[in-house]
């Protein structure tokens, strides 16, 4: 396996360990409820959220990602919601 995944909100000592051990990435940018981008834009959805997830593991994984980044985001509804910085 060459990679293990996890979240960017809930670090996991014993994944990384895991990793260490066998020499699997660990990769821990997996998103849950962090929207990529800036509100406005249209990465800034669901569908970003998730497109990135599958970028970042089918990359992860040796595979290609070409036609997913391709992928135009159209928000269903605007995201009129306010982030603390």
């Amino acid at each position: 396996m060459p990679a293990i995944f996890g979240s960017e909100v809930f670090p996991s000592p014993v994944l990384e360990q895991i990793g260490a051990e066998t020499g699997t990435r660990y990769i821990d940018v997996l998103r849950d409820d962090d929207l990529p981008g800036e509100s406005g834009e249209s990465d800034h959805s669901w569908q970003g959220l998730m497109r990135f997830n599958f970028v970042t593991m089918v990359e992860a994984l040796g595979g290609d990602a070409s036609s997913l980044r391709q992928l135009t985001m159209a928000p269903a509804v605007v995201d009129r919601a306010e982030y603390a910085k």
